[in-house]
Order: structure tokens, then C-alpha cells, then sequence
């Protein structure tokens, strides 16, 4: 079910990463520590359909997908993280301080930790 379906995201539009693939410094387990891992992101933002249109079609008029992109990157790469919680908190404070940022959902995945499942990750969602 889309989360535009609630009333409270009413007249918004979602911008939207299909598994952003990033390696990252993270994990708690010593080999974890030595090597980075692939994470899969998948991150949803809501922002007002009259924040996000352009009657020119100018970029200037809406939230540049690279801004998301490359802060996301810059968190990912900034440090160690021992826990995909922390990790995950620091993205979505991230999401949501931009402006006209209503709301953001983002789940993040390790695709290797375990050879018995797809990935281990975790979900979250975000009010501003």
C-alpha cells in the first residue's frame, strides 16, 4: 500500500531510491570492522506536490534528486557505524531537516551478513 494513500501526505509527491547500492564501514563483528559492506538503501521522500513542480521545467523549481543522493554518500562514508540503527537514524534526521521535507521512509539491508537470506536490514519512517 502507498503511504500517499494517508490523509496526512495528502497532495504529495514521493521521490524515490530503488536500492541505492553503497558500500559502508559497519557492523559490530571484527571482520566487519576490517572490510567494507554492500548495503542496499531504498529511501522515500515526501514532499508538497506544490514544493516539488515547475511550470518551467526548471530544476531550480524543485528538490534535486543529487542533493538526497550525495548526502546520503557523505553520511555512508563519514565513519564507521557499529549498528544499522545508528546508521539508519542519521540518514532519515538527514531527509527530513530538508526543506519542504514532510516525511521519509527508508529501509537499509546487508545483502551479505547472512548466506540463508536475501539481506538483514531494518525500516524506518520519519516525521518532520
Amino acid at each position: 500500500m502507498s503511504l500517499l494513500l494517508d490523509s496526512r501526505l495528502k497532495n504529495c509527491r514521493c521521490i524515490f531510491f530503488d536500492e541505492l547500492k553503497l558500500t559502508a564501514s559497519i557492523g559490530i563483528h571484527p571482520e566487519e570492522k576490517q572490510k567494507k559492506q554492500l548495503l542496499n538503501i531504498n529511501l522515500e521522500v515526501y514532499i508538497n506536490k506544490s514544493d516539488s513542480s515547475s511550470l518551467n521545467d526548471n530544476i531550480k523549481d524543485v528538490l534535486d534528486y543529487d542533493l538526497i543522493r550525495e548526502g546520503i554518500i557523505k553520511i555512508v562514508n563519514s565513519k564507521h557505524f557499529f549498528l544499522q540503527e545508528t546508521l539508519i537514524d542519521k540518514i532519515a534526521s538527514f531527509c527530513v531537516e530538508i526543506e519542504n521535507v514532510k516525511m521519509t521512509k527508508i529501509n537499509i539491508s546487508k545483502p551479505e551478513a547472512y548466506k540463508d537470506c536475501k539481506a538483514v536490514g531494518i525500516e524506518l519512517i520519519k516525521w518532520k
